[in-house]
């Protein structure tokens, strides 16, 4: 818009009006062009110069982020940059503490296992109390399951270890393997030390699915335990309880094997293989495919002070030796396959 002129001479109130009016359109040119120099001042405020690329003079909007994000200003931007880079600080803080205390365990477990040559360590485990990220395998701080306490003996060690566990359920597949040690035992927490007697109709107080010792060199003991869950049992080459193959001798003394598994296929209760020795006392073996079974080159030995009855076969050898007094009844007393050899009472059959 123009402003206005002046013609006529009467300048009294015409001259008025028209000043006042050309007053109006200054104003609203004043206000338009300084909202463009804000826009543009803002635009400046938010460039950078770059030097590379074919032009000195190369501009580039700083609202814009790495990722193509743009913002309102260059502040707005900055403002968000770093409180991204705290949030990853903070990030980064959380996971150096939970290494730290992961350290922390893992040197309070070395530091048990390995507090001096020989010495007999103990190992905790509860279902209920125990926790296998933050406990330490104490009896104030046990782990949870029986495999995590198995984990923490050293591959080569001259300590003879126990893990002690408490009374609950474990559905584990408990695996000991590659292991050079004197003495390993995992034994019930309530069950007594000593006796002579074995465990008769009693339900034992810690239940488990299966144990297996595998390419060890060590004494085992597994006292006290209760197999259950029997149906979900693993296979070596057949499905087992309690099995030991190539690893040194295990004697399974007052365990329980009572679930019935005369259905299922080729279930053998407690196996032998390769070079290996298991002694099974003061144990109640009931309704069972297998009771005892002794695969190629190892031993078996089963002392008459075992219980039970319901067995299809009681005692099998295959290319191998089995020495039974037995005390478990069933079907089918002995059998042999291939080259095996079953001692019972002085008789070699």
């Amino acid at each position: 818009m123009e402003l206005l002129k002046l013609i006529k001479n009467r300048i009294s109130t015409e001259w008025k009006k028209t000043f006042n009016d050309n007053v109006d359109i200054l104003n609203g040119i004043t206000r338009d062009q300084n909202q463009k120099i804000d826009v543009v001042d803002k635009r400046i405020d938010n460039l950078v110069l770059h030097s590379g690329g074919e032009s000195p003079n190369e501009v580039a909007d700083a609202r814009v982020n790495n990722q193509g994000e743009t913002f309102k200003t260059l502040e707005e931007r900055l403002l968000a940059s770093e409180n991204k880079h705290d949030v990853d600080v903070d990030d980064l803080r959380l996971v150096q503490l939970d290494q730290k205390n992961q350290l922390n365990q893992l040197n309070e477990v070395i530091r048990m296992l390995y507090n001096s040559n020989g010495a007999d360590v103990s190992i905790y485990v509860s279902a209920s109390k125990g926790n296998d990220q933050g406990g330490d395998g104490t009896e104030e701080n046990p782990f949870q399951t029986i495999q995590t306490a198995v984990n923490q003996i050293p591959l080569i060690n001259s300590s003879n270890t126990t893990i002690f566990v408490d009374s609950g359920v474990y559905l584990e597949d408990v695996k000991i393997s590659n292991i050079i040690a004197p003495k390993i035992n995992i034994r019930s927490l309530q069950m007594p030390v000593t006796g002579s007697t074995g465990i008769g109709d009693n339900e034992l107080p810690v239940k488990i699915r299966s144990l297996w010792a595998s390419n060890c060199s060590s004494q085992f003991l597994i006292y006290g335990l209760q197999f259950v869950d029997q149906i979900n049992a693993p296979k070596i080459r057949f499905p087992y309880a309690a099995a030991i193959t190539d690893s040194g001798t295990m004697t399974i003394e007052k365990c329980a094997f009572r679930e019935n598994t005369k259905s299922i296929i080729d279930f053998r209760a407690v196996q032998t293989a390769g070079n290996s020795n298991l002694h099974v006392m003061r144990s109640d073996l009931k309704n069972q495919n297998v009771a005892f079974y002794a695969d190629t080159g190892s031993e078996l030995r089963v002392g008459g002070d075992n219980s039970g009855t319901g067995t299809n076969i009681v005692a099998m050898a295959e290319n191998s030796t089995l020495r039974s007094m037995s005390g478990v009844s069933g079907t089918t007393a002995t059998q042999t396959i291939g080259a095996g050899l079953i001692i019972t009472k002085g008789t070699v059959i």
